[in-house]
């Protein structure tokens, strides 16, 4: 019975991302074009120097595709809705539901990002081929960079939980969901890749959870992280996960208990 529950919430993910096309159609399009300016900008920098940083143009260019893929899943973010229902009073609902509301959540987000993955996949590998045939690709790399994108899925639902939270203290969704995506761009690696940064920055930049969403698995995936490397960085996306999860439990009691005190 619970297993036909969590399904449902992944179906009704999943329809929501098709019933919302344009919302998706319009975040492809934005990471895209995004991921074509970089591609070009990063092709102008090589043509200069062979390597920067330990990333060749043959890396990179495998690194902006990558990238674009990692970005591309889960981009219809929730704060935005959350706001909307609790303006209207109908978050009551959803926390009424015989269902943990955060997991409610990350079901249906797994099944819009379910969507934008194939979508995203579809797009990315016709390009990766035709640009670069088989030459690179490893089975092993491969299955590392699919374990660690998922496992970034999860990091990046335990970073818009916490700031969806901030949504029950302000009216200004908006600007929650833009400070969430700037934040989220710059320090994952989507922009520049980590391995750009200065020194000290970059270490402390390493360690924070967002590296989880693109860096890490786009750097599993060229190469550059060795077996060992891979591993002990999925073992810090597991970590961050755990530490999201406890800080969106104590965050929520909190946010929840808000709306008992405006009457519900």
């Amino acid at each position: 019975m619970r297993i036909k529950k969590y399904a449902a919430c992944m179906r009704c993910g999943f329809l929501d991302g098709c019933a919302y096309r344009a919302t998706f159609i319009t975040g492809m399009l934005a990471n895209f074009i995004q991921a074509a300016v970089l591609y070009y900008i990063w092709k102008n920098i090589f043509r200069y120097q062979d390597s920067v940083n330990g990333f060749t143009w043959e890396i990179m260019r495998q690194y902006v595709l990558i990238s674009f893929l990692c970005n591309s899943v889960f981009t219809m973010g929730f704060e935005m809705t959350i706001a909307g229902r609790i303006i209207e009073g109908d978050i009551i609902l959803d926390l009424l539901k015989p269902m943990s509301y955060r997991i409610m959540l990350f079901l249906r987000m797994l099944g819009t990002a379910g969507m934008e993955f194939s979508a995203g996949l579809v797009l990315v590998g016709s390009v990766y081929l035709a640009a670069n045939g088989i030459r690179y690709l490893s089975l092993f790399r491969c299955a590392g960079f699919l374990v660690s994108m998922l496992l970034g899925v999860g990091i990046k639902f335990g970073i818009q939980y916490l700031f969806s939270l901030l949504c029950f203290y302000t009216d200004n969704a908006y600007g929650v969901t833009k400070a969430r995506e700037v934040l989220t761009n710059f320090f994952s690696g989507a922009l520049i890749p980590l391995a750009m940064f200065p020194g000290l920055f970059r270490r402390l930049v390493e360690f924070l959870p967002f590296q989880g969403i693109v860096y890490t698995p786009c750097c599993i995936f060229t190469g550059m992280f060795s077996a060992r490397e891979s591993l002990v960085r999925m073992a810090l996306q597991i970590i961050w996960i755990g530490i999201l999860w406890a800080l969106g439990a104590l965050a929520g009691k909190k946010a929840f208990g808000v709306i008992s005190m405006y009457g519900g």
